[in-house]
């Protein structure tokens, strides 16, 4: 096989998995923001440990490789197929791939054009690149299907290294290595050095090297000849790490040295190698992890915490973290930067820990409650022996500084130490009210305060002296040298004390409710700060003196000591654990400008393993000369360094990974193509941060649909049901623990209308209605005017037949009777003839009026008012009769047949009415509203038997039947109101509804 320099790119697939362009550049996100690794001057036990197993996710597998690409995500490769884990959610990757569902997985990389590559135990190597998967096995020309190791070279060639020998991916092609002492063994491990240089480790043991010419076997003399190679590292410079079976070997130029159990490690059974971002290098063993900085080992085990001995897989991510795969679980291991803990991981004698001091020499001193003194050596504590040996006791209860001297007060006296030794001690011999020491103090004049649990006493010039004034026998908690010159004691039980001029003195009347003080503090402004337990923190400046409690806000009421950093916060030590808050807001709530009390809590999600601290012990809290506070708790020393309060991470990338629409899968590019009828949607997002994953809250927006951002909390996923057709646009934010938001790629996309949900539908059922209604409109014109054609019609022919017969026949009949008129000579008979005469002239006039109307049914006369006004006085004219007309307005016309119907009810009542009534007056009333039109025709004559004249109609006298015949046919109603010698009413109620029905 030959190595051209000269080499081309393989072509990158135009396709991506969901948003993979956008994973992309958010991706290097983690590369151009600066991140680091585990602190390397701090021991491995400081880190936080999380440990995902079966109750928190995890499959049970075994972790053989763990790798992150660049678009953030963590890779693991089991023997039960590959998963990616996003800090939240194990995803199984080939769960639609059932031949590699369970494929044993050995190794991962990524080149440089995103594709993830796979080696796998048995089913050769295997692409994955944005959701598909491509293998290479024999038929392809690999070597074997096992393939153990993979490596990237910088040209971008794929190295791979298999049970039957060495190929390698060019171009897409794969090609077996015929180098001849390389042909068919056993690739146990490779690497690329900074120059280019590719080492291959073999069985044998053999190492050889490639400067893509030329294969070259190297020499190792400290490698043992029965030694397997399971990994290899090539280092900065010239230097080269083998992990071995029979231990850790390193090579620098032509130096080699060989790690074991004996030097640290933690078994000489090497499994896995890593580099280590701030120094060294990370190696797994049989027995835990290790970290080599240069000569120096340091371990970690299972028995401080690893989840299972084995250490099989290493990975650092680009956040820092460090990842450890083992048997069972993965393990994370997160670099502490705000709050450390010292236990006797970190040489503590003990995790029951008392009082916290450092001496005007900058000594650290801790003591414990079972264990003596322990002194910080800068990465961990030292014991002396020597010392420990000539305590009185075990139990360390206070700790207080002098000139070069420490004075230790225990449970059995008092003792002075110089120089690791003790030199001097007091117990009740010496005249101490009693041998527990329970706090001390130097007062402005050098002199130590001794509280015991008998009182107090005065250390001057090498003799205890008993102040006097007040007795104070009981146990002494606290003491304070106050910068107005004076001392203040607590006693168990009581209140405060005044020491001044060697006499003490109840301290302010007005404190006399202040009992159970357990602590003081005295700020750079001089303000008095008093500890209370399980009564909240109190102030005292000058004259004035205020309690702030839990009800106001304070994170706990029951406080075991007190500091002050150089920002001005206070940070208490409580039985809650540890929070800060700032002086200047409680001054201000304590003169009421503000109402609430605002406390930042650490909790053990901070990084802390201890959750309450220490009572009972002075000093319980400590600010050191570089500004760290230490804090003694009942598992140990935690240390917070308030200038790096908070960890500053990178941002995350937030991606969304998965779209379901009505239920199906759907990319982001099938997404912008979606049929009409989708209307469903779920979107499933993450953010990839590992440091604080639990601790990231998102917000999403889907623009055309919501009016604002919605607050998901830690919820990953969103949903919409019943979109309406549009345009949308999805985004979403996450915000990290330290307030950093970042979003992601947004994603957009159109639910398309069916048709008949667009305005071109709409458009055409509007046309259609209107055409619709044009064509009704039209049709029902035609059918209106041929049956006014008709009508009209009918009315010339009646019209004409009527005046040729009837209106002839009364004429010739009239002037036959006008010419026998003429005739007669007796004067009865003259007036007989003439009343007949007179009737039928009538008879005539109405006959030709009917014609009339027929001929000209359009007349503005014709209209219902004006035909009642004009009959009604025809009638009446020439009678005795007076005529009274109530005719109110009508809306338009009706239709001619409601009006003649209408017109001749009317007719007949007042012609009933001059006929049979006898009456003096009639009076005509119309009204109408918007349901009916009311018709009355009343009179004051003699009346008569409504019921008998319509059940027993006399022959010749059909009028009221006629009148009722005639309302029927129009859908109107008439009824006849009448009684002897009262009158008679007719009324005619016509429903407008009827008489637009007969219009039609």
């Amino acid at each position: 096989m030959t190595f051209p320099h000269a080499r081309s790119t393989p072509a990158v697939s135009s396709n991506r998995w969901l948003l993979a362009a956008g994973l992309l550049v958010l991706g290097t996100v983690f590369f151009s923001t600066a991140a680091h690794g585990l602190d390397p001057q701090r021991p491995l036990s400081q880190a936080l440990l999380r440990i995902w197993q079966t109750p928190q996710g995890l499959p049970r597998v075994v972790i053989y490789s763990i790798f992150q690409t660049k678009d953030g995500y963590l890779w693991l490769g089991t023997q039960a197929g590959l998963f990616r884990f996003d800090g939240v959610r194990f995803v199984p990757m080939f769960a639609d791939h059932e031949q590699l569902a369970k494929c044993w997985i050995r190794d991962l990389c990524e080149d440089n054009d995103q594709n993830l590559w796979i080696a796998t135990e048995d089913a050769g190597l295997i692409r994955w690149r944005a959701g598909r998967v491509t293998s290479f096995g024999q038929a392809e020309g690999l070597p074997s299907n096992h393939v153990r190791c993979l490596q990237v070279d910088r040209r971008g060639d794929l190295w791979i290294g298999t049970d039957r020998g060495l190929a390698c991916l060019r171009d897409g092609k794969v090609a077996a290595v015929n180098q001849e002492n390389l042909r068919s063994l056993p690739i146990h491990a490779l690497d690329e050095a900074a120059d280019g240089t590719l080492w291959i480790a073999t069985a044998g043991p053999a190492v050889w090297t490639s400067n893509g010419t030329a294969f070259t076997k190297q020499s190792f003399k400290a490698l043992p000849a029965e030694s397997t190679i399971n990994a290899i590292h090539a280092g900065p410079g010239d230097t080269v790490w083998l992990g071995t079976s029979a231990g850790l070997l390193r090579r620098s130029g032509e130096t080699e040295r060989l790690f074991t159990v004996a030097g640290g490690l933690g078994s000489d059974e090497v499994l896995c190698l890593a580099t280590a971002r701030e120094a060294g290098l990370w190696i797994g063993t049989k027995d835990g992890y290790c970290r080599v900085q240069g000569d120096r080992l340091e371990s970690f085990q299972s028995r401080d915490g690893l989840s299972q001995s084995t250490a099989l897989a290493l990975c650092e991510d680009h956040e820092g973290s460090l990842w450890v795969g083992t048997k069972y679980g993965l393990n994370q291991f997160v670099d502490r930067r705000t709050l450390l803990p010292f236990t006797t991981s970190e040489g503590l004698p003990s995790n029951d820990t008392g009082p916290v001091l450092q001496t005007e020499q900058g000594d650290i001193w801790v003591g414990t409650l079972d264990a003596g003194l322990a002194k910080f050596a800068g990465r961990e504590f030292a014991l002396a022996a020597t010392l420990q040996a000539e305590l009185p006791s075990q139990r360390i209860l206070s700790l207080a500084g002098d000139a070069g001297d420490l004075w230790i007060g225990t449970d059995a006296g008092l003792c002075r130490e110089h120089a690791g030794q003790i030199v001097e001690q007091f117990t009740t011999a010496e005249g101490l009210p009693a041998n527990k020491i329970l706090a001390l103090c130097r007062d402005q004049a050098g002199a130590l305060w001794i509280g015991t649990s008998g009182g107090i006493v005065k250390l001057h010039a090498g003799k205890l002296v008993k102040p006097p004034g007040l007795d104070m026998t009981r146990p002494i908690q606290a003491l304070v040298a106050h910068p107005g010159g004076y001392l203040i004691a607590a006693v168990e039980g009581g209140e405060l004390y005044r020491i001044a001029d060697g006499e003490v003195t109840l301290f302010d009347e007005q404190l006399t409710g202040w009992r159970d003080v357990v602590a003081f503090h005295v700020d750079a402004q001089r303000h008095l700060w008093v500890a209370f337990r399980d009564g909240g923190l109190g102030l005292i400046d000058g004259d004035k003196h205020f309690r702030f409690r839990a009800k106001d806000g304070l994170y706990d009421d029951d406080i075991v000591g007190i500091a002050s950093d150089d920002r001005g916060r206070l940070w208490v030590a409580c039985s809650r654990g540890i929070f800060s808050v700032l002086a200047e807001e409680l001054q201000q709530f304590s003169a009421g400008r503000i109402s609430q009390i605002n406390c930042t809590p650490f909790s053990p999600t901070d990084a802390s393993r201890t959750i309450e601290c220490r009572r009972g012990v002075q000093p319980a809290v400590w600010k050191m000369e570089d500004g760290r506070i230490w804090f003694s708790t009942i598992r140990g020393i935690l240390v917070v360094d308030p200038q790096r309060s908070t960890r500053t991470l990178p941002p995350p990338s937030v991606v969304i990974e998965e779209i379901n629409v009505n239920g199906q899968s759907t990319s982001a590019k099938q997404l912008a193509t979606l049929p009409p009828g989708r209307t469903n949607f779920d979107f499933h997002y993450t953010a990839l941060s590992f440091a604080s994953p639990t601790r990231i809250t998102f917000r999403y927006q889907l623009a055309g649909f919501d009016a604002d951002w919605i607050n998901a909390g830690s919820r990953r996923e969103a949903f919409y049901t019943n979109l309406a057709p549009g345009s949308y646009r999805f985004r979403v934010l996450a915000l990290n623990s330290d307030g950093v938001e970042t979003e992601s790629t947004p994603l957009e996309f159109t639910v398309r209308p069916h048709f008949y949900e667009t305005w071109a539908f709409l458009l055409c059922v509007v046309f259609a209605i209107v055409a619709a209604a044009w064509i009704a409109f039209r049709l029902r014109m035609q059918r209106v005017k041929e049956r006014l054609q008709v009508v009209l019609g009918e009315r010339n022919r009646i019209a004409r037949e009527l005046h040729d017969t009837l209106i002839q026949g009364f004429s010739g009949v009239t002037m036959q009777m006008q010419a026998l008129a003429a005739r007669l000579k007796k004067p009865d008979d003259l007036a007989t003839l003439s009343e007949i005469i007179s009737d039928a002239g009538n008879c005539l006039s109405e006959a030709r009026r009917s014609v009339a109307g027929l001929r000209n049914p359009e007349n503005a006369e014709s209209g219902l008012t004006a035909a009642i006004t004009q009959s009604a006085r025809q009638l009446t004219e020439g009678s005795d009769l007076r005529l009274q007309l109530q005719l109110g307005p009508l809306a338009g016309k009706f239709n001619p047949d409601v009006e003649y119907n209408v017109l001749r009810i009317v007719q007949e009542a007042i012609s009933n009415t001059i006929k049979h009534a006898q009456a003096s007056a009639v009076e005509v009333r119309l009204k109408s509203n918007a349901h009916e039109v009311a018709i009355t025709v009343h009179d004051d004559g003699q009346g008569f038997d409504v019921a008998r004249h319509l059940e027993q109609a006399q022959p010749g006298h059909y009028g009221l039947i006629g009148m009722r015949e005639r309302a029927s046919q129009i859908g109107a109603t008439v009824q006849w109101r009448s009684q002897p010698r009262q009158g008679t009413t007719v009324l005619l109620s016509l429903p407008l509804s009827s008489a637009a029905a007969l219009k039609r």
